[in-house]
């Protein structure tokens, strides 16, 4: 009598992993509820986390199980199912011991059994275990050199923005409850000023940011202000002591470029 456990199918088992759909519920419920097979499951999960990533694992695989391999033999369109055989990992051990170098067996099929089937087994087996071999290597160098380079690469440290001037910014008597803020800060490429603005009234138009002289003769638009907050780049010409008022006005689309006059809050820096 055989009490060996019914464990589930290798090949189901590697479709599980690779995400293919219609997978029998039996083999779903079974791998839920077996050990075994949920760890062989994670195994082959770990394989393709890797290949789709590209990114090394902390812990080394397991060796595939027969189902990679007979898998890949059936993409190839090989007679027979090329699996690994049994092998230490480490390098010193291959160095040491050709013998335990990881070269792929073959499982007998029915084309294999003639000696014509032979002699082309013995073809596809030499041009399969390059490819393999090949294919390990690729993956292990591309796994270094993703290390290398995330180890290597230099760490780009944006600076803060250096603050210059500040203005608080006061509604003007048909605005009441209105209120901003202006900050005009130094950067790699300049100067430019944040304006922060809040006010309930839904008015039509747009909101327009101005800097203004002190005498109120002189004025430079900087842009529109889209929502409660906007950053502007002041013109590298324009002196702030010369323009030291931050203005926010309501505009209408009347194509007149010029300041309204209806100024919703206003600061000096």
């Amino acid at each position: 009598m055989n009490d060996q456990p019914v464990h589930g199918d290798p090949e189901i088992l590697a479709m599980m992993a690779m995400g293919e759909p219609d997978i029998p519920l039996t083999d779903e419920l079974h791998v839920q509820d077996c050990p075994h097979c949920l760890d062989e499951l994670n195994s082959l999960v770990r394989v393709t986390t890797l290949a789709r990533s590209g990114s090394p694992l902390e812990h080394p695989l397991d060796a595939p199980g027969p189902a990679v391999w007979r898998s890949i033999s059936h993409s190839l369109g090989l007679a027979t199912d090329v699996v690994p055989a049994p092998f230490e990992t480490g390098a010193s051990h291959a160095a040491s011991d050709p013998a335990a170098s990881p070269l792929p067996v073959a499982i007998s099929s029915p084309a294999a059994s003639s000696p014509r089937g032979h002699r082309a087994h013995r073809r596809r087996r030499r041009l399969v275990a390059p490819v393999l071999a090949g294919a390990l290597a690729v993956a292990a160098a591309t796994g270094a050199i993703l290390v290398a380079t995330n180890a290597l690469a230099p760490k780009t440290v944006v600076p803060k923005p250096t603050i210059l001037a500040e203005a608080r910014l006061t509604a003007l008597p048909d605005w009441a409850g209105a209120s901003g803020e202006a900050v005009i800060e130094k950067t790699g490429s300049g100067r430019q000023v944040v304006v922060t603005v809040s006010e309930s009234r839904n008015a039509p138009g747009y909101r327009e940011v101005w800097l203004i002289s002190s005498d109120l003769t002189k004025l430079i638009s900087l842009g529109v202000l889209s929502g409660a907050e906007g950053t502007f780049t002041i013109p590298s010409d324009v002196n702030i002591a010369d323009y030291p008022i931050v203005d926010v006005s309501s505009e209408k689309p009347d194509g007149n470029p010029a300041h309204s006059g209806d100024s919703i809050v206003r600061g000096t820096l």
